[in-house]
This record gives C-alpha cells, sequence and structure tokens, in this order.
C-alpha cells in the first residue's frame, strides 16, 4: 500500500473554543479560513457562491481514536435522544470524526472574501484545523434522490417527538 502525502492549503481560525464549536452544531459558528497566500489564487472566482464545502484534517484526533471502526451516532444524543438507545454502526455510515483517516468535510455558508481570508459561517470546525480543500458548493452537489436506512429514519423520527 503506498502512502498519500497532503500538504495543507490553510487553517481554520475562530474565536470560539472547542466546546463552543461543538456545541453549536447544526447552526455552527462564524469564523475565517486562512487561505496560504501561496494558494490564494486558487480563490479567483468564489466569490458570489453562498456555499463551500471544506475538507480538513481533524488533527485533534487520537492514534487510537483512529482504529474506531464502530460509533453510536452520537449527534442524536444531543437531539435528545438517550446513549442506550443509538444503534452501534460501522464509523462509514456516521459522520464520527473517530475514524482511520480523520477527513472533515464541512459545508459552511461564505461571507465575504478579503484576499487570502474566506469569511464563514456555519463552520463546524476547531481553531487551528488544517484545511485540505475547498470547493464551491453548486447545484451538482444537491441530491433530492438519496436515501437513508431504516434505524435512521427511526432515529430522525424520535428526534422530532
Amino acid at each position: 500500500m503506498s502512502i498519500i502525502e497532503i500538504k495543507p492549503i490553510g487553517v481554520v481560525k475562530t474565536k470560539h473554543s472547542d466546546q463552543e464549536v461543538s456545541n453549536s452544531w447544526p447552526e455552527g459558528v462564524e469564523g475565517v479560513l486562512e487561505i496560504f497566500q501561496e494558494y490564494s489564487e486558487g480563490l479567483r472566482g468564489l466569490e458570489g457562491f453562498s456555499h463551500l464545502i471544506v475538507l480538513a484534517w481533524l488533527h485533534k484526533v487520537s492514534g487510537d481514536q483512529r482504529n474506531v471502526l464502530k460509533v453510536k451516532f452520537r449527534r442524536f444524543a444531543r437531539m435528545g435522544i438517550r446513549l442506550e438507545e443509538l444503534p452501534e454502526v460501522g464509523v462509514f455510515a456516521s459522520d464520527s470524526p473517530h475514524r482511520p483517516n480523520p477527513i472533515a468535510i464541512s459545508i459552511v455558508k461564505l461571507r465575504k472574501i478579503e484576499g487570502n481570508r474566506v469569511y464563514v459561517s456555519r463552520l463546524d470546525l476547531y481553531d487551528g484545523t488544517p484545511i485540505l480543500d475547498l470547493r464551491a458548493y453548486t447545484p451538482f452537489y444537491s441530491l433530492s434522490d438519496f436515501r437513508i436506512p431504516k434505524w435512521y429514519r427511526d432515529l430522525l423520527k424520535k428526534t422530532r417527538k
């Protein structure tokens, strides 16, 4: 197996603590995606899009947490479902940060761009998180014909009660 080398293109800046960011879901917090100067030309044409897709490296995930393959979908616990009611699922069926390659996919709202600084809201990444890539959110990413499994639908129903 070959090793893949990825170089960050920037870093997340926010005044909010890790705990505030964690507790802010689904609204998120405001922050700045500071793109390293050598990549700043890559921001050309991004102004005018409402949202961005951010790929980031979850740098606070420990080595042990990278070995996790089964999780409980804890996001539902924040929505009022007791932990013991949550099914254990494979990590790839979840949005858990604890995974073999702790890569985050986040959709943020673009506020403005000033030089190499991209101001966003709906941010769910910690201060100092390395940014791997940015993409404009376009209609090609919008899906209307997706499916979710029964166990997930059941959890959604419980949160609506």
